[in-house]
């Protein structure tokens, strides 16, 4: 049976062989229904007289029945419920066409040649013998004849709702994948022990060992989109320790033409074992602030910058304007949003005349600031650019930003601005202290003045230069993976999460707070390489090595929400706090960024960083040249 089955996997079965299996199977049921009505009476010869003359009707009739309904041209190993109405319908119309015969035979006194109760029976055992025997080959069709002797892959559905049942449908539906579904799992305790489709439910918690012949060689497809972060990563974690592959498959609101597609089935990514529970935006109050507002976004074509302008759309702003000095990103965002109520603007905030026309023709009501040079090794070898981007292009628009009485203007920090190790994060450190003292300064002032909120988090995931697109890019090369050292860790946020805090600590802001949010827990790189390398189905140091490369210039193991000199207060939001930090004097701080710009244009690295650390003395470097200044 099994090799027979094998001969039609890669063709299907013709019509006419089906058209006439269900001939056969008619004759046959016409036989078993004339049985048990009793119709052979008397002698052999008579009954087989009697029985020929109304089974060549029936089959006349039967015929012309699933010609007409085309009962016969579904393919067998997709039988569907579609297909069982078809045989009904055909079964249905042969009766009533049999039956309105022998009606008219009789109302004429004609001698009748079948018995209407053998017609009525004989209908209800072809309707289930035709079903049947398309089920039954389905099911024999499917549990041996898509797999080849030990390479076969065993499939778990996680989620046996309907999408998972879809899901199940759609593997058995291509063979060549060489896949079988031996189980679902299912977090309702109602389901378990019952069975979908011939294919048992259980709880998510059993052993896989139980119900996989080898789980190494076996795969979990994700079909709750609704799925916990906890509860996800739990299965996730639980799968890469058995070596099973793990994937997920997209909202149905992304099905195209509504419709489940296989190739949609994506493997599982980092991002989804890193991330937390939804956060609970409090919209109403953003959208109250930002709708019908100009939105001026700095660095607008950046990871953060472009998530930002995202969702500030979102909020139906009067106009958002996208200002950046990347001609390509800009581009394609532009191509991406196609919005009419977003204007793009070429610029570098270092520019301050031109950054002052794009504040006097726009008239920004709330400005994101998310312009910034991040890379830290790159800016420890170009101390100048950092200081000249990071400070000088943050005092510019900052500064504007008062003079053409913004609303509030919200500025882009980074956990690395916590005791810097090195230029970057020294530069966005007094960036922060610049916008701060220049709050408290407007505050003394007029009661009436733009408020400066500072949000300070730490590595996006996914975000230009990250690890993350690092490790994809080494893996698909075959590797190695590069970690700096074995104890490093990093806090993680998504970028959707990361831009959803800002809006909310800019809307919530009251100006000179620096907002801080719930990174989590640590991750060490490792355990992250570690994990990317199983997600993509291959294993640690047999198929991708990790080397080891050494922290690089102005890195540290472990960074900082704060520092020793700040502690928090809570807010409504639990994810997000404020940092009570010291707090500067303005003319002060004024005058040290005044000597940092006097020395910025000399190009000599020692003296702007010495500057540097004058202005934070918190700024201690590591791994750096710049350590004999401390």
């Amino acid at each position: 049976m099994i090799r027979s089955i094998k001969l039609v996997t890669r063709n299907n079965t013709p019509r006419w062989v089906v058209l006439i299996i269900d001939l056969i199977i008619s004759g046959m049921s016409f036989g078993f229904a004339c049985i048990l009505t009793e119709v052979f009476i008397k002698s052999l010869e008579l009954q087989l007289f009697n029985f020929l003359r109304p089974l060549l009707i029936i089959l006349f009739v039967r015929l012309i029945a699933f010609r007409i309904t085309r009962s016969y041209t579904g393919i067998v190993r997709y039988t569907s419920t579609q297909d069982a109405v078809r045989i009904f319908l055909a079964i249905a119309l042969s009766t009533a066409i049999l039956l309105t015969g022998e009606l008219i035979f009789e109302f004429n006194s004609i001698h009748t040649f079948i018995n209407p109760a053998v017609i009525i029976i004989d209908s209800l055992i072809s309707i289930s013998a035709l079903t049947g025997f398309r089920i039954v080959f389905k099911l024999l069709y499917n549990e041996y004849a898509p797999f080849k002797s030990g390479d076969s892959t065993e499939l778990i559905i996680y989620g046996a709702g309907e999408a998972g049942i879809i899901v199940k449908r759609s593997v058995e539906r291509n063979v060549k994948l060489g896949k079988k579904v031996v189980a679902f799992l299912d977090d309702n305790k109602q389901l378990h022990g019952k069975t979908v489709e011939g294919v048992k439910i259980y709880s998510p918690d059993i052993d896989f060992n139980q119900i996989l012949k080898n789980p190494s060689n076996a795969e979990l497809v994700i079909s709750l989109n609704q799925l916990s972060a906890v509860r996800k990563t739990s299965i996730i974690e639980r799968c890469l320790q058995n070596k099973m592959l793990v994937k997920t498959i997209p909202p149905v609101n992304a099905w195209i033409n509504g419709e489940f597609n296989l190739q949609s089935i994506k493997a599982v990514r980092i991002e989804d074992l890193l991330e937390r529970e939804p956060i609970k935006l409090r919209k109403n109050k953003i959208s109250k602030e930002l709708k019908d507002q100009v939105i001026l976004i700095t660095g607008a074509a950046g990871s953060i910058g472009s998530e930002i302008v995202r969702q500030c759309l979102s909020f139906d702003p009067k106009l958002v304007v996208l200002v950046d000095q990347g001609e390509t990103p800009l581009y394609e965002i532009e191509n991406e949003l196609s919005r009419a109520n977003i204007a793009i603007v070429v610029a570098d905030v270092r520019n301050v005349s031109r950054m002052e026309k794009i504040f006097q023709h726009f008239k920004p009501s709330y400005v994101f600031h998310a312009a910034a040079y991040k890379h830290v090794p790159l800016m420890e070898d170009n101390p100048y650019e950092a200081i000249n981007t990071n400070v000088f292009g943050t005092q510019n628009v900052a500064n504007l930003a008062a003079k053409y009485q913004v609303k509030k203007f919200v500025f882009v920090s980074t956990d690395k601005a916590v005791n810097p190790t090195n230029i970057m994060g020294a530069s966005k450190r007094i960036a922060e202290i610049y916008v701060q003292s220049l709050n408290a300064k407007l505050s003394l002032e007029s009661d009436h003045h733009t408020m400066y909120i500072t949000t300070r988090f730490g590595n996006v995931l996914g975000s230009n230069g990250s690890v993350i697109p690092l490790f994809r890019k080494q893996i698909a090369e075959g590797g190695p993976l590069t970690v700096t050292h074995p104890d490093i860790t990093r806090y993680f946020m998504t970028i959707p999460e990361a831009c959803q805090l800002v809006l909310e600590a800019g809307v919530m802001g009251q100006g000179g707070e620096i907002y801080i949010f719930d990174m989590g827990e640590s991750v060490k790189i490792i355990d992250l390489a570690h994990k990317m390398i199983k997600l993509s189905g291959f294993e640690v140091d047999k198929d991708i090595k990790i080397t080891f490369t050494g922290l690089r210039p102005g890195e540290k193991l472990r960074e900082e929400l704060l520092n020793d000199n700040e502690n928090t207060i809570g807010t409504h939001n639990p994810k997000i706090m404020v940092a009570r930090v010291p707090e500067y004097n303005y003319l002060e701080v004024n005058s040290l960024i005044t000597e940092l710009y006097e020395h910025k244009d000399s190009l000599q690295n020692e003296i702007l960083v010495k500057t540097m650390k004058k202005i934070v003395p918190e700024y201690i470097s590591n791994n750096s040249i710049y350590e004999k200044l401390d």
